[in-house]
């Protein structure tokens, strides 16, 4: 290829977004990965659920694999869709056992739900039915995560730049 021909920055270049599209719409490109995120998680939460539904009950299975997969989503959404950002780790866990909690119950009842209408479901069935329950969550945990967990906004330093270095108020309370 001729190197005067070629795309500059910026430039549309081989199916890949333009880097002032990134720039431009922030908040689209991290929506963006956050749902691939998500529905990685929620693929590894279906089969971890289908597997340990050979050896639990579907309460206990929809627990551990929902456990597992929280912990999994919350730093693969750091990583890749808040681009490396600091975590709270208060906050981090706050909102991991939070996620847990919310989802047990709400998966619960769905289930709950699914065993009401359907006299004796499938594991396959119950796996549909807490991976479109998961699905309706995703916005909720989107926004803690985004306001709440990552420092994302102006003050953050992306990819961990200073990620030793403690963030301080004027009254130096330093964020955990």
């Amino acid at each position: 290829m001729n190197p005067a021909s070629a795309p500059g920055p910026g430039e549309r270049h081989g199916g890949h977004v333009p880097s002032w599209w990134h720039a431009r719409y922030p908040t689209v490109r991290r929506l963006v990965r956050y749902a691939t995120v998500g529905g990685a998680a929620t693929a590894l939460n279906a089969v971890l659920f289908l597997l340990l539904r050979y050896v639990l009950d579907t309460f206990p299975a929809n627990l551990i694999a929902l456990t597992l997969t929280t912990a999994v989503s919350t730093e693969a959404n750091r990583r890749f869709a808040f681009d490396g950002a600091r975590a709270h780790r208060l906050r981090g866990w706050v909102q991991d056992v939070g996620t847990v909690a919310f989802y047990a119950c709400y998966t619960s009842v769905v289930l709950v739900t699914l065993h009401a209408l359907i006299t004796e479901p499938t594991p396959g069935q119950e796996a549909a039915a807490v991976a479109a329950a998961s699905l309706a969550g995703g916005v909720l945990r989107y926004t803690v995560l985004r306001f709440w967990v990552f420092e994302t906004g102006a003050d953050a330093h992306p990819s961990g730049a200073q990620e030793g270095t403690a963030r301080c108020s004027t009254t130096s309370h330093r964020s955990t």
